[in-house]
């Protein structure tokens, strides 16, 4: 029973840490697919209701709006957010949009989010308003 015991304490002092890597990796995954639906929905209620709907992050406060939707959705702390769009609807420093318009293309953008030495990205076509997710920079 002792040597059970001491087995199962050593396989769990070498599991332990490895938990650590993979629940940030799970955390910047789902903080992006947020991100990407947030940017669907807001794409979508602009073409729906024929006007103009945005997509607001703030880098700062870790936190996003959303066009129809009265809710502030939260992101992870631990996952460094990066925004790039224009500059007519960049409001502040740590806070910026991304305008769909209604026939479905938008001011374009890309939202990047880093965590444990991991970059994704989530691109927004000017053109086309499409939103695809995808692995960044490593150098960011």
């Amino acid at each position: 029973m002792l040597i059970v015991l001491v087995i199962s304490s050593i396989v769990m002092a070498t599991l332990i840490p490895n938990f650590g890597p993979a629940i940030a990796r799970a955390q910047l995954y789902s903080a992006t697919r947020d991100v990407a639906s947030a940017l669907r929905h807001a794409r979508g209620q602009a073409m729906l209701k024929s006007q103009d709907a945005l997509f607001e992050l703030n880098t700062e406060q870790h936190v996003y709006r959303v066009t129809g939707r009265s809710k502030v959705y939260k992101l992870p702390p631990e996952v460094q957010l990066g925004l790039f769009t224009t500059s007519t609807e960049t409001l502040d420093e740590g806070t910026g949009r991304i305008r769909f318009f209604p026939d479905g293309s938008a001011t374009g953008g890309r939202v990047t989010l880093i965590a444990n030495k991991q970059t994704r990205v989530v691109d927004v076509n000017w053109l086309t308003g499409e939103v695809r997710m995808g692995e960044g920079d490593s150098d960011q």
